[in-house]
């Protein structure tokens, strides 16, 4: 039966691409090397590497074992992180909770940098208006949330913020609103209003409620298409609008005295009590993100 110690030896082989550069790797002998091979050669009673030239050249045989070498030693190297993960005290899982809302395109750029360094973790990611996620993370069915920033969180909510976005009243182009210019913003309540959020849950900062005639979705997209389609007026993300923006499927309102916009914080919120290295990279590399994202939209 073949051994880690002869995988290990045979891998590292192939990578290096000699006896001993694969001794110097492993921290061995070149002799301990080359006898795990032959060990490995005759348990499977297969020559896996051709030795007639300079440099040791896999064989058919040896080509193909590599493939299921790889998987057991990486899977090998994996169960020596975790275990080294659980006598640290690490978590095995985080799940970080994102609003929509947020533009967060370059986070699988930042979460590379976080694998890296904790590649023994497992991630999981939920979507969720910024009240939800709150809730999530005071629950602790989530470990970190970036959301749209509130002037109260609940009792043991740590935050900070990271970064702001432009929110912008936009209608169609069809829409009455967009026709001429309103005197005042109070031209509004006219008019039927695209909320995120639920009817039975109260407003955020960001996001009031101004119209007696609301419709409500809890995401953006589902605003995006009922605002381009005509049946209302909504508060929405600038760079999720941009688009529709740019092919004239929705406008800003046009109001003669007051500038209709928004600029909301975005928080990074964690539960006090989850509190680990982990996390606390996570939180680093989310903050990164966000202050890359800004320059972007500033582009």
């Amino acid at each position: 039966m073949l051994t880690l110690e002869q995988l290990y030896s045979f891998v590292e082989t192939v990578k290096s691409g000699s006896f001993s550069a694969a001794a110097r790797k492993l921290g061995k002998v070149q002799s301990a090397v080359s006898q795990n091979i032959m060990n490995m050669e005759i348990d499977s009673d297969q020559i896996l590497f051709d030795r007639s030239g300079r440099y040791p050249k896999l064989t058919e045989a040896g080509q193909a074992l590599l493939p299921q070498a790889n998987a057991v030693v990486a899977q090998h190297r994996r169960l020596n992180q975790q275990l080294e993960a659980l006598n640290m005290s690490q978590p095995h899982k985080l799940t970080l909770a994102l609003d929509e809302g947020v533009p967060y395109s370059l986070l699988t750029t930042y979460l590379k940098e976080f694998t890296e360094q904790f590649p023994y973790i497992q991630l999981e990611f939920l979507n969720a208006s910024s009240q939800d996620i709150i809730q999530i993370v005071k629950e602790k069915r989530a470990d970190l949330g970036l959301v749209f920033s509130e002037f109260i969180y609940p009792q043991n909510i740590d935050f900070e913020s990271v970064g702001t976005i432009e929110f912008e009243l936009l209608v169609s182009p069809e829409h009455p609103l967009a026709k001429e210019t309103s005197a005042h913003v109070d031209m509004l309540k006219l008019h039927r209003q695209l909320m995120i959020g639920a009817r039975d849950k109260a407003p955020s900062n960001y996001n009031q409620q101004h119209s007696p005639d609301v419709w409500y979705a809890d995401n953006y997209y589902v605003l995006l298409e009922l605002a381009k389609s005509g049946f209302g007026w909504g508060l929405l993300p600038r760079h999720l609008a941009s688009d529709a923006i740019k092919n004239k499927q929705l406008c800003s309102i046009p109001v003669k005295f007051e500038q209709l916009g928004w600029v909301a914080n975005i928080d990074v919120i964690q539960h006090s009590g989850t509190a680990n290295e982990a996390c606390t990279e996570l939180r680093k590399l989310l903050r990164k993100m966000m202050q890359a994202q800004s320059k972007r939209l500033s582009l």
